[in-house]
């Protein structure tokens, strides 16, 4: 549905701005903006590209599908209707946004090896791309996967990064396996869940940032979490009250 879509997409925003800021990326982004790549082009895809965009400034945007169809109406829709909120903590318009059909390694290795921010949003049981094309710094989330089957990235690509999650349940998931199975315990480049990343209980980029810990990118993989629903769910009640939007039932 459009709310739980629009809050894990919020989530990934909010994990994005904490990944950027501790690498000063605000301040390339405050100047001339940052690239986003985006595997899948459904509603997970478009509300990402809003989100992330809401707090981050995005000059330019790939949309990388297996199919060019659906990624085409998605890029046709972005361009027509772009405004920003007026709580919107950027400004920037998304005036350079281009395809790539997944099918393309060549072209698709070139997106991400551009890429200062990934979203996956698709429902794939195979990586998506190698591990080894994002340049340090990049930041990545990740939020199509669920199972322990599925996956969007590979070992490669979490061994190098410090690791956030949502809820201890994403540990579960086939993107994070390689965790898990290492010696027993968990790695040292997985830091723990956002909630404590908000609350400054963590920090992240620690890891990322010192050279010595072999961690150059953040990855934050999401699979929903209760809490969202239920303030997602307050919030819309709250607003819908507000503009006298709905009609209110006796229970």
């Amino acid at each position: 549905t459009y709310l739980t879509a629009a809050r894990t997409a919020a989530g990934s925003a909010l994990a994005t701005e904490m990944a950027l800021s501790s690498n000063n990326k605000h301040d390339k982004a405050s100047v001339g903006g940052l690239t986003l790549v985006v595997f899948g082009a459904g509603l997970q895809a478009e509300l990402h590209i809003k989100c992330i965009q809401h707090v981050v400034n995005i000059s330019k945007l790939v949309i990388v599908n297996r199919s060019i169809g659906r990624a085409e109406r998605l890029k046709e829709m972005l361009l027509s209707e772009q405004q920003h909120n007026s709580d919107s903590k950027t400004q920037t318009q998304i005036t350079d946004i281009s395809i790539r059909l997944l099918s393309n390694e060549e072209r698709v290795r070139d997106a991400v090896e551009s890429a200062d921010i990934i979203a996956t949003t698709t429902n794939t049981c195979t990586p998506l791309f190698r591990g080894g094309w994002p340049k340090p710094g990049c930041h990545i989330n990740g939020v199509g996967s669920y199972t322990p089957l599925m996956r969007e990235v590979d070992d490669a690509l979490v061994k190098r990064c410090e690791v956030l999650i949502d809820t201890k349940e994403a540990l579960d998931v086939g993107d994070l396996s390689c965790l898990k199975r290492e010696g027993g315990g968990i790695p040292s480049n997985f830091i723990g869940l956002i909630g404590d990343a908000l609350a400054g209980n963590i920090h992240v980029g620690t890891q990322r940032d010192d050279k010595r810990n072999g961690a150059d990118c953040t990855f934050f993989k999401s699979v929903g979490t209760a809490i969202q629903d239920v303030v997602s769910a307050h919030l819309t009640v709250e607003n819908a009250a507000k503009n006298k939007i709905g009609v209110t039932v006796e229970m």
